[in-house]
């Protein structure tokens, strides 16, 4: 190896191990580990693993310092933390989490079959660090979701179809956005991942909570996350109807962005002021029917440019598929949050690779466009970069899902990058 060659090496080496101490810092700090401060997602992490041990879930779900968010199965599967005392536990689920990060960052080429360049690996890394910051600082699950979900699809790519799909299901059964995952093994016909995720969905979502919890335990557990989750997207549910008028729909979604255009309600939340930008005053139902049929347009969408690039049916995914998948499981989620957009980083890392080698200076321009472009949405949320009160107001349309859409362009439509995806066969 030139020595020059091997300065630049070390240089980088050094700079990613100080950025993921940092990531671990910060992560401790604002876990209340370093200093005495309010916890953070940990907190409802530890009170949920403490009640899988009393067999009761009920509490965690209405913590008053930081209520349960997650399923059942997610705290029996980290119930261990149970065992350890809350700072503790916080070391544990912070060092597991920057693990995490290193295990996805040296195993992208293997998670996606393809050869990368170290140039696209690191600028992956780049665009969704934000949001490995925010997950870490934050105490989120999305990193441990995101390495499940490309665990279980690498593992479905190497011909181990039946665990993947299993696999797959713990990602669900921690959080149910990764559902959207199941239309890739369904448009492909796979169904020996299909069938491994119904197992395992069945095995780990309704004997295992029984079998902790008792049959009523389970029963109030499930019945109270998804009063905490999911019932105020739930039209039938009285939580819906309250904020017919107005009220904040949180996150960075798809579903978000069209409510916030579509209707007078509360773009900018945190800032203590009402702002909307709705260019409509639709009624939240029929901007909900608007969102169903916009998402339902994007998955076909994305799955007819996949299938003209790769048509017919084959043994493993392709990594474009893989990369898709986890970009729209976060795009379409009803519920996701900008650091849910972690998920985002196999399609930016794969994403740099596609208008790299695209074919022509024309593809290579508007490849190069799409991937500043998600780039720029994500930096221009930062207050140190864009300032605080333009981050906040950026913040309302919706930018995480911008990125989310330019980038799943790049690695969806057929033609980019037609020479290097031909590397795949190779691996």
């Amino acid at each position: 190896m030139p020595s020059q060659h091997r300065r630049l090496l070390l240089a980088l080496t050094a700079v990613l191990v100080v950025l993921w101490i940092v990531l671990v810092v910060r992560g401790l700090g604002k876990a209340g580990v370093l200093i005495e401060k309010r916890p953070n997602d940990i907190w409802a992490y530890h009170v949920a693993a403490r009640g899988v041990w009393e067999r009761d879930l009920v509490p965690s779900y209405n913590d008053p310092e930081r209520s349960n968010l997650y399923p059942p199965t997610f705290a029996i599967l980290v119930s261990p933390l149970g065992l350890l005392g809350y700072r503790g536990a916080a070391v544990v689920w912070v060092l597991l989490s920057g693990a995490l990060v290193v295990w996805i960052f040296r195993s992208m080429e293997r998670s996606l079959t393809i050869p990368l360049s170290p140039v696209a690996k690191g600028a992956g890394l780049l665009l969704v660090l934000r949001m490995i910051d925010g997950d870490m600082a934050n105490g989120n699950a999305n990193i441990a979701v995101l390495a499940l979900v490309l665990g279980a699809l690498g593992l479905a790519a190497r011909g181990r179809e039946l665990w993947g799909g299993g696999l797959l299901a713990v990602a669900i059964l921690a959080k149910v956005s990764p559902v959207i995952v199941l239309a890739l093994g369904a448009y492909r016909l796979r169904w020996r991942f299909l069938l491994g995720a119904a197992i395992g969905l069945v095995l780990l979502g309704a004997v295992l909570p029984v079998a902790v919890l008792g049959p009523q335990g389970a029963s109030e557990a499930w019945a109270h996350w998804y009063r905490n989750t999911l019932d105020h997207v739930d039209p039938a549910s009285e939580a819906y109807s309250k904020a017919e008028g107005g009220g904040y729909e949180p996150g960075q979604s798809l579903r978000a962005l069209v409510h916030r255009l579509l209707r007078p309600t509360d773009a900018t939340s945190h800032d203590g002021e009402v702002v909307t930008i709705h260019l409509a005053s639709l009624s939240k139902r029929t901007v909900d029917v608007v969102y169903l049929g916009l998402a339902l347009a994007i998955l076909a969408a994305v799955l007819l440019g996949l299938w003209r690039r790769a048509p017919g049916l084959r043994r493993a995914f392709r990594p474009e598929e893989i990369a898709a998948a986890c970009a729209l499981m976060v795009l379409l989620a009803p519920l996701s949050r900008k650091a849910h957009f972690v998920a985002l980083w196999p399609a930016a890392v794969l994403g740099f690779e596609a208008w790299r080698h695209s074919d022509g200076r024309r593809l290579q321009r508007v490849g190069s466009g799409l991937w500043s472009l998600a780039l720029v949405c994500v930096a221009a949320t930062s207050p140190d970069i864009a300032g605080r009160a333009a981050a906040t107001y950026f913040l309302g349309y919706c930018p995480f899902s911008l990125a989310a859409l330019a980038l799943l362009a790049l690695v969806s439509w057929p033609g980019f990058f037609p020479r290097v995806i031909q590397l795949a066969k190779k691996v």
